[in-house]
């Protein structure tokens, strides 16, 4: 187990080093999901889960974050207000910080005040005195804790998007999670746990019809204070799916922690699994507010707790509002005709080839100074009936929400 512990805290800098090459040698295919925003824990995505899409160079995601869960042992009432930042610095890049601006701990089964002053720092324990705490507050010593938390960086590279070569989109995150204080009074109070964490995830992404994202992630966390402090395995997997016009989209997720090497006795007797089920509204381009509900679906019952305490909470909310900075890359378009002279009273289809790196919702207009022209989508026929021998020209003009591209082809008339 230690041999395979090892294995995977060196995995991360592997797989750092060969995707960066990957990164500076390729771009980003078209994006198929337009609107990222920024998530709890800083990297771009659902409400905690990611996606394996980037922001472009330049674009940035902040978001203020508000979310009240439960955990065991002793119904632990967490609410916390993460500041999330991400800014993309390549077009398969981005980097990430996550700062817990406050953190409000709660604990009605902990047991309080049970450290002398200057005693060593013991794991926490029950009201009964059994030796029982969860990973993010392990030496708590008193029924109520408040103030700055912990602080979560890191970058995100993806390694493909999906189009004609894959079928889905793939990512790695590496990540460093550190307490930016470990003094005695912020472990009593819940805080922090003290340990610098390290790891990464694992982010697939597949689209979803008109405009839905479907993504699966797993990932772990190693702990530097390994004899207290527990390794984790991070899971999830969620959806997004626009409602209506996409200003309004329905997401879900399931996310959970599996914790390994159980060395220090009464650890983390129940890994948690929570359901968050919300939306996220749109109402402009650069604003999202998102609400959610969140429920722990593993917990200990009072029915089946080897400590005999009280039942944990299973009700939370999450709230955000986000602002994003993005970079609108302008539509290119040129015309192709069919033919360029013609007799008067003949006819000439022209085509109009589109390229847009943000696959954008796009208008397009045809127009001419002379004779009549009908448009079939990205074709236009062009007639040349009453016209006199003379050049004229034909002009396509395609618009995303920011700019305009056109493209222009001179038609020459003959007279019979």
């Amino acid at each position: 187990m230690k041999q395979n512990m090892v294995f995977l805290r060196q995995l991360p800098t592997c797989l750092m080093i060969a995707l960066l090459l990957i990164a500076c040698t390729a771009a980003q295919n078209k994006e198929q999901v337009k609107q990222l925003a920024v998530t709890t824990q800083g990297s771009t995505g659902l409400f905690n889960l990611f996606l394996a899409r980037t922001l472009r160079p330049g674009e940035v995601s902040i978001g203020l974050n508000f979310f009240h869960f439960h955990r065991d042992p002793g119904d632990l009432d967490f609410t916390l207000f993460p500041v999330s930042l991400t800014v993309g610095v390549h077009d398969r890049a981005e980097i990430f910080l996550s700062w817990e601006a406050h953190r409000r701990v709660n604990a009605d089964a902990i047991q309080v005040n049970k450290l002398v002053p200057g005693s060593p720092l013991v794991p926490a324990r029950l009201e009964n005195g059994e030796t029982a705490f969860f990973n993010d507050a392990p030496f708590l010593d008193l029924g109520f804790g408040s103030g700055p938390g912990e602080l979560r960086t890191g970058v995100k590279l993806n390694l493909f998007s999906e189009g004609r070569a894959y079928p889905f989109s793939m990512a790695i995150q590496l990540l460093i999670k550190f307490p930016l204080s470990d003094s005695r009074s912020r472990l009593i109070r819940g805080l922090t746990n003290g340990s610098v964490e390290t790891g990464y995830d694992l982010i697939l992404s597949k689209s979803l019809p008109r405009g839905g994202i479907f993504t699966f992630q797993d990932g772990y966390l190693f702990a530097s204070d390994s004899q207290t402090v527990e390794h984790r395995f991070n899971y999830g997997v969620g959806y997004q799916i626009p409602v209506g016009t996409g200003k309004v989209q329905n997401i879900g997720e399931l996310v959970g922690s599996v914790f390994l090497d159980k060395e220090a006795p009464g650890a983390n007797p129940k890994s948690p699994l929570d359901l968050y089920f919300g939306l996220r509204i749109w109402p402009s381009r650069h604003l999202s507010l998102s609400a959610a509900y969140n429920a722990a679906l593993r917990r200990l019952s009072s029915n089946s707790s080897p400590f005999g305490i009280q039942s944990t909470g299973r009700s939370g909310w999450f709230f955000q509002l986000s602002y994003h900075r993005k970079i609108n890359r302008p539509p290119s378009i040129r015309c192709l005709p069919q033919e360029t002279v013609l007799r008067e009273g003949d006819r000439t289809t022209i085509q109009a080839v589109i390229e847009d790196l943000d696959d954008s919702q796009l208008s397009l207009t045809w127009t001419t100074n002379g004779g009549t022209i009908s448009q079939r989508g990205i074709l236009a026929v062009f007639d040349s009936t009453g016209l006199e021998a003379d050049q004229y020209r034909v002009t396509a003009e395609v618009a995303d929400a920011d700019s305009t591209a056109s493209c222009s082809t001179k038609i020459t008339v003959r007279s019979r």
